[in-house]
């Protein structure tokens, strides 16, 4: 049988975050860290059937962003009442399960790639075995358990609590396949921890090596991918890492990046190719921006905003849910909120939408070919007209018609555009 069940652990507060947000909503390029794993999981339909995430600290808030992200996916829930360890947080879950291989990993490593699990599942199939684990060898291993082989170099346990001052240890990725039956008949086997009150999931391997079965491994040549987050350090390292394999995306697509180590990305956003990105652009998650386009330097474009092709805009600029045409220039200072700009639009510098006015966030749309003058404001709601031009300083507060000339405080009609 292909088919595997899922069980994602999540039930952690992360009590090293110091933080009411469970540890698995900690953002990461503007997606919550959980988001990444269950992105992962989905990809591999062909072999992953059903996904179990099991939760216990605020349980509801996880299942609200995970039925937000995935709203066509049938994500099952097991909840764990009282925070007992992992062992406890699979058992809770085991009885949802409906497919023979089980596969169990931790909402924490955001960072493990689709193409290692496929390979990982692969090598589980192909090696016939009831239980799997992905390793690795690190210089530097931190918190994660060493893999103990006895003389014939089969897996025999997992030691915790490492001396970190030991360099190139092979240790476990708390990353699990298991045979269904193997691990319900070895699960409550598992004996609590005296001082900390828990099971932990690591001993059922001692447990099934002594009943005889093989344990195998496959190994990770990337150990970053590997790495669990428990402190607010660890989610900085997972941001580079995510924001770099973003930029490396667009890159291999035809993006330009001036410098890689200056431009800050989310998640979902979409770049088009020949485009010019400078240092010190930050592109909120869902962003679109089309082909050719120079965007940057200094400048931040919020989530919900887009840009079509032959477009610049850059030099401490903010857009925010913005919908702008082609061969639009706004390449000075200032600040566009809820604007659709049409083609062939210049904005001058120091150009502001007011778009709040206390309540409720107002529209403004200017339309193809109009000449924004520099420092003019525009009082949302209201309307720029076709080939219209606003003077320097002007507070526009009215609609313009087209072809019109407006200047003033508050803007006064001019003259007809000749």
């Amino acid at each position: 049988m292909k088919e595997f069940s899922v069980i994602v652990l999540a039930a952690g507060k992360g009590k090293r975050m110091y933080s009411n947000i469970p540890k698995v909503l900690h953002k990461i390029c503007g997606m919550p860290m959980i988001y990444y794993p269950i992105k992962t999981l989905i990809s591999l339909k062909h072999y992953i059937k059903q996904i179990i995430v099991v939760v216990g600290y605020k349980s509801e808030d996880i299942k609200k962003n995970l039925d937000e992200f995935f709203p066509k996916e049938n994500i099952e829930f097991a909840y764990q009442k009282e925070l007992l360890g992992t062992a406890d947080a699979v058992k809770v879950a085991l009885e949802k399960i409906k497919f023979e291989n089980v596969l169990i990993l931790c909402a924490d490593t955001p960072l493990l790639k689709k193409d290692t699990l496929l390979y990982f599942i692969k090598d589980y199939l192909e090696g016939n075995s009831v239980c799997s684990i992905i390793t690795s060898k690190l210089s530097y291993p931190n918190q994660l358990g060493k893999i103990i082989r006895d003389d014939n170099q089969e897996i025999m346990g997992i030691e915790e609590q490492l001396d970190s001052k030991k360099r190139d240890i092979e240790v476990n990725s708390g990353i699990y396949i298991f045979n269904k039956e193997v691990l319900e008949d070895n699960l409550k086997k598992i004996q609590i921890k005296p001082k900390k009150k828990e099971y932990f999931l690591t001993d059922i391997i001692s447990i099934i090596y002594r009943e005889g079965f093989k344990i195998r491994s496959f190994s990770s040549t990337e150990p970053e991918e590997i790495f669990g987050i428990n402190t607010r350090d660890d989610l900085i390292f997972a941001e580079n890492i995510i924001r770099r394999r973003l930029i490396n995306q667009f890159i291999n697509n035809g993006v330009y990046f001036l410098d890689k180590d200056s431009v800050f990305i989310q998640e979902g956003v979409k770049i088009g190719k020949d485009t010019v990105i400078y240092p010190f652009t930050f592109i909120e998650k869902n962003v679109i921006i089309g082909k050719n386009c120079s965007i940057g330097p200094f400048i931040h474009i919020r989530e919900g905003t887009r840009i079509s092709s032959n477009t610049q805009v850059g030099n401490f600029l903010e857009l925010v849910r913005c919908k702008i045409g082609k061969n639009v220039k706004a390449k000075h200072f200032g600040y566009l909120g809820d604007t659709v700009i049409k083609d062939n639009v210049n904005i001058g510098a120091g150009t502001v939408t007011a778009n709040f006015d206390g309540k409720k966030k107002n529209k403004t749309i200017i339309d193809k070919e109009a000449f924004i003058g520099s420092d003019t404001i525009l009082v949302a709601p209201v309307k720029i007209g076709k080939k219209s031009l606003t003077g320097a300083g002007s507070v526009v507060t009215k609609n313009v018609k087209p072809n019109t000339v407006v200047a003033g405080v508050p803007a006064k009609f001019l003259k007809k555009v000749s």
